[in-house]
């Protein structure tokens, strides 16, 4: 019985050391843009400049627009802001298997 337990604690533990994956979000506009990334019970407000990226975790998570649009993510996309607007520029390879 006691290694039904360990076995069952080793493989919970396995589970939950799964890296997330991050996510770029490149700002292609004239003006910051600010976006929620929502993950579990998680929230974080991120300010990109333009011309800038970032790179928050996310497997998976939400991305709220300043103007509530919501983007469901897997983590590992290439955002790019244009006008206002999320496109996918592209999905690392690592989060396509």
């Amino acid at each position: 019985m006691r290694s039904v337990r360990f076995l069952g604690l080793v493989l919970l533990g396995l589970l939950s050391a799964l890296p997330a994956q991050a996510l770029t979000i490149t700002n292609a506009d004239q003006d910051p843009r600010t976006v929620t990334v929502k993950a579990g019970g998680d929230s974080s407000a991120l300010t990109i400049e333009p011309g800038k990226a970032a790179e928050p975790q996310c497997k998976p998570c939400t991305i709220e627009l300043e103007n509530g649009e919501l983007y469901e993510l897997e983590g590992g996309e290439n955002l790019v802001i244009e006008d206002g607007v999320i496109f996918v520029d592209g999905i690392t390879s690592s989060a396509a298997q």
